[in-house]
């Protein structure tokens, strides 16, 4: 089932790059990647809090701020992360930079994190354009 989510949640940020083409906003891709997955039966929040928590070196934990998560989905009890972006590339062409190496990564992991999600999707608009979104998982 999460495979198929996956696949569903790739398709979807396929189409709104198709329809809506390249150059604009992230809240823009946000909010039409929100209408077609509940199109598709998904329940989705947009903007999500998530806290993010520090235990310090005593043991004391606390809340040390927040983030908010582009779109949080969920659909037969599995649940998805998917943080939008709109960058040229996260991973250059010809590079040996990895997915482990982008700060975007370690944003969407940080997330998953907080939440106890396994399930995170990042998606990136490209500007200037590509063919298709950037998709990492």
């Amino acid at each position: 089932m999460v495979m198929k989510m996956i696949r569903t949640i790739k398709q979807v940020a396929k189409y709104v790059y198709e329809t809506l083409g390249p150059g604009h906003e992230e809240a823009i891709y946000r909010d039409a990647m929100s209408v077609e997955l509940q199109d598709r039966g998904f329940t989705v929040k947009t903007e999500a809090p998530v806290s993010i928590r520090y235990k310090t070196k005593k043991g004391k934990e606390m809340i040390v701020g927040s983030g908010k998560i582009d779109l949080y989905v969920t659909k037969a009890n599995k649940y998805a992360v998917i943080e939008l972006k709109t960058v040229s590339r996260i991973l250059k062409e010809n590079s040996k930079k990895t997915k482990e190496d982008s700060k975007e990564y370690h944003q969407l992991k940080k997330y998953l994190d907080a939440l106890n999600v396994e399930t995170g999707v990042l998606i990136n608009f490209p500007f200037p354009p590509k063919d298709e979104p950037e998709i990492i998982q």
